[in-house]
């Protein structure tokens, strides 16, 4: 949920809150003035009334609004206020009224005085309240909405560059910047920290590369000298058996070394995203053409090949990237498969799924994919082929997972 949609939604639950409570207090403070508003005009009323008794000896009667009547046996007392409901013959219907009557004793005689007026009825009162505070209530938070979307739009603007350029930042640009300034003191902090932060990850990554470079050349240049002389000391017509087989195993090493320096030096590289080129690669013919490369260890385990590859299926990507996919996923499988087993390849649109038989794991299946695992001990593999295969996926934010399912080991990458 957005910062904006979050505060006005927010906003909206406080000022509804707001004007309910404030609604309900209008509603009880107003019709106590109005009653008492109404009830001193009453009472001004039977004043004026004795007073055209007293004076002009006419006794008005306007019902129901007026009554007056002579009466005996009452002496004069306090007003008396009371609701009362009165038959409308016009309107068909009972009216509401406030009615305060009172005994008075005018030039000897007793009168009974009662006046009326028509009361608004609660429910009108309070329908009228609510309307006009509903509509002071939308307009108010439509135009503070407005005007709140107006002012975020232009306040947030320095905060959604820097996102934006965030999402493109790449260690290897050397010139990367946060070049807009707000006049927001947490955005400018936020700025200059990011601009921190990210000066020090390209620094760091340059360090890191610059590493990996020269620690893989200086050890491929000596190791390439050390290969070349015990090849040379392996052709000697002096050299012994026993000799000629510690010269060989000494070359074995060597070569497993410089094999193992270029794999890590990889893992590097794909983990630093150094493989920006992409291309649409015919992943049909890439699993054709890897296929073929096995073909001798395949028969060698006397292993069946199913393929259900769909032709001509295109996946844009860096093909030097999917080549290392394929190789260590069919590798994988040839180098685990039991002898005269069965290695099975799909591929279609949502995922590349390779499989083998093979007896069940050991080791929990969430290792495969760790540096320098080994399921198979016995192997001279360095334990680093899944792990380029999950740093490849994660790159290119694909999904790789592990199945075992009725006695085949099954790798699958969903694209």
């Amino acid at each position: 949920m957005k910062l904006l949609k979050k505060t006005s939604r927010t906003y909206l639950i406080v000022s509804a809150s707001a004007f309910i409570v404030a609604g309900l207090i209008i509603y009880f403070v107003l019709s106590f003035i109005l009653e008492e508003e109404m009830n001193e005009n009453l009472r001004s009323d039977i004043k004026s009334i004795v007073r055209t008794i007293d004076k002009d000896k006419t006794i008005p009667h306007y019902f129901p609004f007026v009554e007056v009547k002579k009466v005996q046996g009452h002496s004069p007392g306090p007003y008396r206020v009371i609701d009362t409901l009165i038959f409308d013959k016009k309107e068909k219907e009972q009216i509401p009224f406030r009615q305060i009557s009172s005994v008075k004793s005018i030039q000897g005689e007793t009168y009974l005085i009662i006046v009326r007026d028509a009361l608004l009825e609660k429910s009108d009162l309070l329908m009228i309240i609510g309307v006009a505070i509903g509509l002071v209530f939308v307009l108010l938070n439509i135009t503070l909405y407005l005007i709140n979307r107006k002012l975020s739009l232009e306040i947030w603007k320095p905060f959604y560059n820097t996102l934006d350029k965030l999402r493109k930042f790449s260690p290897d640009d050397s010139s990367f910047n946060l070049t807009d300034n707000s006049e927001i003191d947490e955005f400018a902090e936020m700025k200059n920290t990011l601009e921190g932060l990210t000066s020090k990850v390209i620094s760091d990554y340059q360090s890191l590369k610059r590493f990996s470079e020269d620690a893989s050349h200086e050890i491929q240049t000596p190791l390439a000298v050390i290969q070349s002389r015990l090849e040379a000391l392996v052709q000697h017509p002096d050299i012994t058996k026993d000799q000629a087989d510690l010269i060989k195993s000494a070359y074995t090493s060597v070569q497993r070394i410089s094999k193992l320096t270029q794999t890590l030096l990889l893992l590097t590289k794909i983990a630093n995203d150094q493989f920006p080129e992409k291309v649409r690669v015919n992943m049909s013919e890439l699993l054709q053409e890897k296929i073929t490369l096995f073909e001798d260890h395949i028969k060698s385990k006397s292993l069946t090949v199913n393929k259900q590859v769909a032709e001509g299926f295109m996946l844009e990507t860096n093909f030097f990237l999917a080549e290392s996919l394929v190789m260590n996923l069919i590798g994988n499988a040839v180098k685990h498969s039991s002898k005269d087993g069965t290695i099975t390849i799909s591929l279609n649109e949502n995922h590349l799924e390779i499989s083998n038989t093979g007896s069940p794991l050991s080791v929990p299946p969430e290792k495969l994919f760790e540096r320098f695992f080994k399921a198979d001990k016995s192997t001279g593999s360095h334990g680093l082929g899944l792990a380029i295969v999950k740093e490849i996926c994660k790159l290119n934010k694909w999904e790789v997972t592990y199945q075992y399912v009725n006695d085949q080991h099954k790798f699958i990458v969903q694209f």
